[in-house]
This record gives structure tokens, sequence and C-alpha cells, in this order.
């Protein structure tokens, strides 16, 4: 008895013994009890950037180390940091993949031989037997007993492959477009719906929806501002000054009509027929801000600016249809190609509509979600979230989410009724002098202007107005559009060459946009060897050894502030986000290679005509032997058109947009 009990003894210091060094790494590292359990097999995986000239091998080192402080621990997950050049980044990459594609070649070449010996031994088999002919099976060598060892080992990261590419960063539309079409990326949305659905509370729905290619989603992008708002600037002062003087003018004009008409009466009483019409002052219109939506609603009120206000300045140049068009060919923005889509709320809607207005210019920034020590964001119930957290919500009420773009409505710019009311708008300025002849001197009085920016532009322009001494109303004008030229320039995919499973691929890629540390260090390198925080908890570079755009480190609003950086850079960001339309081009790509050998002749022909047009119809340069736009574009831009194969290139490229139905 004494001896089971001395043995049961044993057993029990042997178990605790193997035990300890678990208990104690998870103690030591902060590892849950499931991740334990899970036991978790090591992997090392490659994540591919961009980086800046002046970054070096030393500095990338240095912050590969610091990453893997947080990775290793935490996910047993080993990153290998490869930063390249601009200049050879893209080059690389197909380089692996073309690596990729002779080992699968050669795979397929070894399974081909081996099905085709596996099939010669299965045939010479049965001849064998037919003919009557057996061999003797052989046993296979018995293994060795396994032997169990009483400690654990550390973990043992694999080495890096060669030409392993695992996560890599996607810089641009095209080249998104051709991974996609080349089946180079795996998708993502098995982890998206489950392990990394927190991506989907933290990034804008409409830079999410740009990770898509038909129903997949390859990619995650950067979830950054997005786009530039054109804002119509009037100048407040002087647009009182206009509405009195033009109340004052219109209760004149109205005492003098009521006389006049009271005169006309006693004149018609005494001769016994109407006195004759005569010309009559038309009343001013009263400007209401709150109602300004187009050009043309600043006409009147310009013209008394003309007339009495000329130390004042005018508009400093031409008006341009922004808001009514979206090109085709971001790269060729004068292309007469573009998609008509009107009014934004009818042709196409806000991806936040609230029912409240968000407010334009925050005065504090809005919370941010909790997180541990290490930075990882806490996440208690993911699924009550109805906006993204990267999203201001609307006050009091949520937003309505419209995640589906307009569809898509091929036109010639040049032609259509919008940019040609524009052009002579632009005509009737010119002929009242509306205009001004040179560019308007920084800080001189304006009467109204266009301006282009995001949301934070908005506010410092208006500090700078305060400064000078004028206040301005800034009214939104053209929504910031979300287009995949900008967003589709920083995304990161896997590549399908991968051995590394893609659950764990993910959880690197959520890192980036979730957690604070991690975010941090991939942006900025390590404290003390790359930057400091000053006094104010704000980051300062003290060399340039590590170097890397903002839009290829993950989440842009989850990093520390720069020196200089606005307090609210962050906050005014996701306000500027609930103004955005997303592009009705967003997951559509045309694809050049179905033009018919014509239409793909035509499109340089065109561009060039399209700025022709452009430059003539902006200036208003119309030629003598046209007597007016309207004979201009009826004489002479629909015939040049037509003679350069536009029917036809419009016909193919709405077959590509609106395909016919299978019906």
């Amino acid at each position: 008895m004494k001896k089971r009990k001395l043995i049961s003894c044993v057993c029990v210091f042997i178990v605790m013994c193997m035990l300890s060094p678990m208990i104690l790494t998870s103690c030591s590292s902060g590892e849950t009890v499931e991740n334990l359990v899970a036991n978790r097999k090591a992997v090392t995986l490659t994540i591919y950037t961009l980086v800046e000239d002046s970054t070096t091998p030393e500095g990338l080192a240095e912050v590969e180390e610091a990453l893997n402080e947080i990775t290793k621990t935490r996910y047993t997950t080993q990153i290998k940091l490869i930063g390249f050049k601009r200049s050879e980044y893209e080059a690389e990459i197909n380089r692996l993949f073309d690596v990729y594609d002779a080992e699968q070649e050669k795979q397929r070449e070894e399974e081909s031989i081996e099905n085709s010996r596996i099939k010669a031994s299965k045939d010479q088999a049965r001849k064998d037997k037919a003919a009557g002919l057996t061999q003797a099976v052989t046993k296979k060598p018995t293994e060795p007993p396994k032997t169990t060892e009483l400690y654990t080992e550390r973990i043992v990261f694999p080495f890096m492959d060669a030409n392993q590419l695992d996560i890599f960063l996607i810089t641009s539309s095209d080249m998104f477009y051709q991974l996609a079409e080349d089946d180079r990326l795996e998708g993502m949305d098995d982890e998206l719906n489950t392990k990394a659905k927190v991506l989907k509370e933290y990034i804008h729905p409409s830079i999410l929806m740009s990770g898509r290619y038909g129903d997949k989603t390859l990619a995650i992008p950067t979830n950054k501002a997005i786009g530039t708002a054109t804002y119509l600037v009037i100048n407040k002062r002087l647009a009182e000054e206009y509405n009195e003087f033009a109340r004052n003018f219109n209760l004149e004009l109205a005492s003098a009509d009521e006389e006049e008409d009271a005169d006309e009466d006693a004149d018609e009483n005494e001769d016994g027929e109407e006195a004759e019409a005569t010309d009559k002052p038309v009343a001013m219109k009263i400007m209401d801000l709150a109602k300004v939506k187009e050009y043309g609603d600043l006409t009147a009120y310009l013209e008394w600016i003309k007339a009495n206000k000329p130390d004042v300045a005018l508009i400093d140049k031409p008006f341009e249809s922004l808001k009514n068009y979206e090109s085709l060919f971001p790269g060729m923005p004068e292309f007469a190609a573009v998609s008509s889509v009107g009014a934004v709320g009818t042709a196409r809607s806000l991806v936040y509509t609230p029912e409240q207005e968000p407010t334009e210019a925050p005065t504090k920034a809005p919370t941010e979600p909790p997180t541990d020590e290490d930075g990882q964001v806490i996440t208690e119930d993911p699924e009550s979230t109805t906006i993204p957290a990267t999203t201001s919500k609307p006050k009091n009420t949520p937003a309505v989410m419209n995640l589906e773009p307009a569809g898509i409505s091929m036109t010639n710019k040049y032609t259509h009724t919008a940019y040609v009311n524009i052009a002579k708008l632009n005509q009737e300025y010119r002929a009242k002098g509306l205009f001004e002849n040179s560019a308007v001197p920084a800080g001189k009085e304006r009467a109204a202007y266009v301006a282009q920016g995001t949301l934070e532009d908005r506010l410092a322009w208006e500090a700078a107005d305060l400064a000078n001494g004028y206040e301005y109303e800034y009214i939104l004008y053209g929504h910031p559009i979300a287009a995949k030229e900008n967003i589709q320039s920083s995304m990161y995919g896997i590549s399908v060459s991968s051995k590394v499973p893609t659950m764990r691929c993910m959880e690197i890629i959520t890192l980036l946009n979730t957690n604070k540390k991690f975010k941090n260090t991939f942006q900025y390198g390590v404290e003390g060897v790359h930057y400091i925080y000053n006094d104010d908890g704000r980051i300062e570079y003290i060399n340039n050894d590590y170097m890397i755009s903002m839009d290829y480190t993950g989440n842009h609003f989850i990093a520390d502030l720069m020196a200089g950086d606005n307090p609210n850079k962050w906050g005014i960001a996701k306000e500027h986000n609930l103004n955005v339309v997303s592009s009705v081009f967003m997951q559509f790509y045309l694809d050049k290679s179905k033009l018919t050998a014509d239409a793909e002749e035509a499109i340089p022909k065109i561009n060039e005509l399209s700025k022709k047009v452009n430059e003539i119809l902006m200036s208003g340069n119309i030629p003598a032997e046209y007597e007016d736009i309207d004979d201009y574009i009826s004489g002479y831009v629909e015939p040049e058109f037509a003679a350069a194969g536009w029917a036809d290139l419009n016909t193919e490229i709405k077959l590509q947009t609106n395909p016919p139905s299978d019906d």
C-alpha cells in the first residue's frame, strides 16, 4: 500500500514538473489558458512594404524586432519585415510571383509524372495478375517507439523561405486589378465574418468595400480621411450688406409700383384707355446662404459687389463642373467619357445618411475605443456597433448605411447639359466682368470663391480668415468621393503563394488596424531609437533611419499624433468622412482587352480632342466662325467626336458598365 502511494506521489510530482514551465510561461507572457490549450503552431510570415529612401537595413531590423515583441508572445507569430524603395518594389513582387509560377509548374509536372508512374504500376499489376504472377508484399519497417520528454521545449520559429511572400502592400488600383484578375490574392471573407470581424467596426465601409473584387474581399485598404470636398465660400459680412440693400431696394420698388399703379388707374379713368406699359426696374433677389446650391445663385450678389465694392476681389477663375461628373479614366481627367452622377442624394447617396446633420466643426475628439496595456483594442460586443468606431456618430441618432454606389450612367461630358450650362455661365460672367484678371493676393477680402480640401483644411482656412478680420460661409458644394484610385493606393493583401494559414495572416492585418502599439511601431519606429515623445506627448523624429508613409502602416486613426498636428486631427477626419459618397466606379474595371481595335484606337484621339474642347470652353475662346457655345457644340464638338469614333467607343464602354442580362 505504501509502495502504491509512493508511486502516486512521484507521478504527481512528475506531472507538476511538466506543467510548471507552461504555467510560468503563461504568467510571464500574459497568454490566456485558451491560447495555451490551443497549442498554436509557431509560424514565420513576411510583410513586404514600401519605405522611404532614407530607411536603413538597421532601421528595418530594429522595427522588425519591436513588432515581434508583440506578435511572438501574443500570436506565436514571427514577422520578417521587408522594405523596398518605390523604384524596386513592384518589380520584386512580380519576381516573387514568377518564382511561385515556376514552382507551381514544376509541381504540376511532378504530379503528372507520379500519376503516370502510378498508372503504369497499376497496369503492370493487372497484367501480372492475369499472367498468374504475384509479388511478395513488402512490410514497412517498424518505427521505434516514441518517447515522451519530461520538459517543455521553447518555441522555435521556422526560418523564412528565400522567396516567401505572405502579407504585402498593394500600391495602386491597377496593381490590385491585375492581381485580382490573375488570382494572386487570398480571399478574406471567412475571417472577416469570424475572428477578424472587428475590422468592420474600425474601417469606413467605403474603404472596406474598395478591397472587394467580384464577390470576394481580397485586400484591406488603409483607413483614413477620404477625398476632398468642394466648398462654395461666400463673404458673410458682404452678403448681409447686399441683402440689406436688396430688401430696401425692393421696399422702395414696391412703394413706387403702388404709386405708379395708382397713377395709371387715375389716367385710365380720365382717358378711358389703359396706359402704355414701360420698362420697370426688377426686384433684387435676396441671397439666403442656407439655400445657395449652385454657382448661378451668386450672380446678382457679385454684380452688386462689382458696382459698390471696388476693393473687394470677385471670382478668381472660371467655374468647373465639379459635382456633376465622375471620370472613367482618372489618369486622363479631361477625357469625354464620364458617368453623369447628378445631385448627391438622388443619383448616388452618402455612405452615411444621418437623420441629424453631423457637426461641421467638432470641438473635441470622439472617444477612442479602450485598449489594454499592449495597445490591443478591447471589444466587449462588436456586433452592437452600427457605425464603425473610426467614424464619428451623428448626434443622438444612428446613421443609415448605404453601401451600394449608384449605377453608372455614361455620357459625353462636353455635350452634356450640365457642363454646357457651366460654360455658358462662365461666358456670362466674363461679359459682366465678374472674374478677376489676375491672381488674388493672399489676405485680400473676397466676395466669393471656390475651394477644395478636407474638413481639416476648411477649419484652417476659417482660422486664417478670422486672423485677417474676415468671416466666410463655407457651403458644401461637392461631397468627397471614395474613389478606388485613391483608396486602393495603399492596401494589404495575402498572397496565394503563402503557406501560412490565412487566419494567421489576418491576425497581423487586424493588428495594423486596431492595435495602437503595433501601429505606432510600424509607423514611427522604436521609441528612443527613431523617435521620442515631446513634452506635449507628441511624436518627434530623432533621425531618418526608419521612414514610411502613414498610408502604408494601417489605420490612421489609432496612431499617436506628431508635433504640429491639430490636436483633433483624427476627430476632424472622422467628421469629414461622414460626408463621403461612394464612387460609381468603385467596383468597375474597364477591360480594354474586350474593346475592338477601332474602339481602343479611338481612346487617344478622343483624349486629345477632349483636352482641346475643354480648354476652349473653359477659357471662352470660341472660334469666330461660331455664333455662340450652342453653335460651337453642334457645329464642331459633336461632328469631331463622331469622327474620332466616340459612338462606337461609348457603346462598348456601356456594354461593360451595364452588361446585358442573361434573361
